[in-house]
């Protein structure tokens, strides 16, 4: 085995999202554990569901004191290793009045305020969180207008408040249009927005100028390929200038992952027990979000050494690998005809085609390692 004299960045590259609900799920009797195996694996956006709880009267008037108990203690918990989004926070506002009602708006605004200042107190600042009102808009009639309508609720009472959306296929480009002036923080899903068939809205949103992710939540995550599926969405995010991944889910259903899922779907990528089990699907997210690393330290050489008198040859080989490249890599999360699961070929074809993958795999880290010692060698920086 031979180790390559090449760092990763100091600060992770790559957002790492998977609505890992630790309280409710197969692991909730070991949050410590859970915490822990989500941050050594990578995670560093957290969905959080413990807003803080707030009655208003009929005037629109907070009344009484803001209950922040299980907020707070969310968000020393898991504050320190990211961002949190606050999914469905809406709900702990509660009073005599509906959005959109004068009562109510006037309320929700100075709850929100309230709030961010409270967070600012606990050294969470803009950056440390998002709100994340509605979950995958298009899926269901009224999603979009009731995000717009929270969003701007939001802008209301502080425009530096970040707006988190993950949007999926059925939505419209002029819903899209609609939401884009209220949205920070993009996520579109990777299936419906990110392939071909979604191309066109893909454009749009990476023409807004917002951040960017991507996520999925395909079922039977058992069978579909750790390489392909798993492992590749970091190079799909590379491929199409993303920052951000995401899987549904780290550990959150009904059913016992140990076993053939009562419901039908499965989607976890950990095993409880002793602590928490691991599963390749897990190993390989933290492998794509290594490669993505990678990826990043070879841009940046190329950046110095185009600035200076690096050597051409080893620089265009870089650019080829930061883009044809990748993006030949980035093809295995969906864009190729193999696809990320088992077809008619079976195991025996699963396994053949995991061979060449990982073949691909290892051959582009090993030339951009080799690239990178060669030009500290050279004394390129």
């Amino acid at each position: 085995m031979r180790v390559w004299d090449a760092a990763l960045p100091g600060e992770q590259a790559l957002k790492l999202c998977h609505w890992g609900y630790v309280h409710s799920s197969v692991l909730k009797d070991q949050p410590e554990a859970a915490l822990q195996d989500q941050v050594d694996l990578g995670t560093n956006v957290f969905v959080g569901l413990f807003a803080p709880k707030a009655t208003f009267d009929g005037d629109g008037n907070l009344v009484g004191a803001i209950d922040f108990a299980e907020h707070d203690a969310y968000v020393r918990q898991y504050a320190p290793h990211g961002t949190i989004l606050f999914c469905g926070y809406q709900g702990a506002l509660k009073g005599p009045a509906q959005p959109g009602e004068p009562a109510y708006d006037k309320a929700h605004v100075a709850w929100l305020r309230a709030w961010v200042e409270h967070l600012a107190g606990l050294g969470v600042s803009y950056d440390g969180f998002a709100l994340y009102p509605v979950d995958e808009p298009g899926l269901n009639r009224g999603l979009v207008e009731r995000y717009i309508q929270l969003a701007e609720l939001a802008r209301a009472a502080d425009p530096e408040i970040r707006m988190y959306t993950d949007p999926v296929g059925r939505i419209t480009l002029e819903e899209l249009a609609r939401m884009a002036p209220l949205v920070d923080i993009w996520c579109p899903n990777r299936s419906g927005l990110l392939l071909e068939e979604g191309a066109e809205k893909r454009d749009f949103i990476l023409n807004t100028g917002g951040t960017v992710w991507t996520y999925e939540c395909s079922s039977n995550a058992k069978h579909q390929s750790p390489l392909g599926y798993y492992r590749a969405q970091a190079w799909l995010a590379w491929h199409y200038g993303l920052t951000g991944i995401g899987f549904w889910s780290y550990c959150t259903a009904r059913d016992d992952p140990w076993f053939a899922p009562a419901s039908g779907a499965e989607y976890l990528l950990i095993y409880q027990g002793e602590g928490v089990v691991r599963s390749k699907r897990w190993f390989a997210i933290r492998d794509g979000i290594e490669d993505y690393g990678m990826l990043t330290v070879l841009r940046d050489y190329v950046d110095r050494a185009n600035a200076g008198r690096g050597d051409a040859e080893r620089i265009d080989r870089a650019k080829q690998l930061l883009g044809e490249r990748a993006s030949a890599l980035a093809r295995f999360c969906g864009l190729d005809e193999d696809g990320t699961s088992p077809g008619r070929a079976g195991l025996p074809g699963a396994r053949l085609l995991a061979d060449r993958r990982w073949e691909a795999f290892k051959s582009i880290r090993r030339e951009m390692a080799e690239i990178l010692c060669q030009g500290l060698a050279s004394g390129e920086r």
